[in-house]
């Protein structure tokens, strides 16, 4: 069984910060640090830090965007 995944094989909702860390492929130190500087969507409960999975999914699909507009932009088709 993944360690991201429940006993029913649904995806959580809510992942830690060495969750998020392993998909995103950076370091757990790397994730914490996005966190603190709120650049990494985060909710916390208490001294407790969960990362929302679609907001992950968005956070990622954003920075995606961030890279390839300059590119396109700069396009000497464009």
């Amino acid at each position: 069984m993944s360690d991201l995944m429940t006993q029913n094989d649904y995806d959580l909702d809510l992942l830690t910060v060495p969750e998020a860390a392993k998909l995103l492929r950076i370091s757990r130190n790397l994730a914490y640090e996005l966190v603190a500087r709120q650049q990494l969507p985060a909710v916390r409960f208490g001294r407790v830090i969960r990362i929302p999975r679609y907001s992950l999914d968005e956070w990622i699909a954003s920075q995606a965007a961030q890279r390839v507009r300059p590119r396109t932009l700069s396009s000497p088709h464009g």
